[in-house]
């Protein structure tokens, strides 16, 4: 019998934090209920980088996600930090703005447009880039900082973007580049980096 987790209702992150406490548990299979997409999408790809087989059904209010442990690794192993490179390179950019530095916004647009061309260039590229706050706006659609952020993503660098900040600011369905991520997701991502530059 699967052991069910109700998220339905709860903000981000604790549907992750629910399906990984569930899985840490030694539960093999889950059931798990949320009540919109981005909670979707991470509790899957969460599931998914265990090593679980994820099914996905949509009911009228809600998802129901059907989680299966039979691939993945142990329960005491279950962890949130993903995987890194042959290299074990972790350098993390942090951009918590849509601007860099602070006084003139119209220096500030083009310091950040010129500060992600410049790191589009920089060998090794960074492990991630995490976008939150006024930061999210990077990677909306019509930004002139989306052509240097697919570059990166191009390069390997994985672009996480804060759902909740997308919310926020009535973004969620303008993506244009990224990973609609959660803070569980930015948490472990600031506790694995080895260097981590915050803009």
């Amino acid at each position: 019998m699967s052991e069910l987790v109700d998220a339905r209702g709860m903000a981000c992150p604790a549907p992750v934090v629910k399906t990984r406490d569930a899985l840490k548990g030694g539960a093999r299979e889950i059931e798990v209920l949320v009540d919109n997409s981005t909670a979707r999408d991470n509790v899957t790809r969460f599931a998914a980088s265990q090593g679980c087989e994820v099914t996905v059904g949509e009911e009228a209010e809600c998802f129901r996600l059907f989680i299966s442990r039979t691939a993945c690794a142990p329960a005491e192993m279950v962890e949130a930090v993903t995987d890194l490179d042959a290299a074990g390179r972790k350098t993390v950019v942090v951009l918590s703005s849509d601007t860099m530095g602070r006084g003139e916004e119209e220096l500030g647009r083009i310091l950040i447009k010129a500060f992600l061309n410049t790191l589009t260039e920089n060998d090794p590229p960074p492990w991630r880039v995490v976008l939150f706050n006024r930061g999210v706006l990077l990677a909306g659609e019509g930004a002139d900082t989306v052509e240097a952020l697919a570059h990166l993503g191009e390069l390997g660098v994985e672009i996480l973007v804060c759902g909740t900040c997308l919310d926020y600011f009535g973004l969620k369905e303008k993506v244009a580049v990224g990973t609609v991520s959660n803070m569980y997701d930015i948490l472990t991502t600031m506790l694995a980096a080895a260097n981590s530059i915050t803009i």
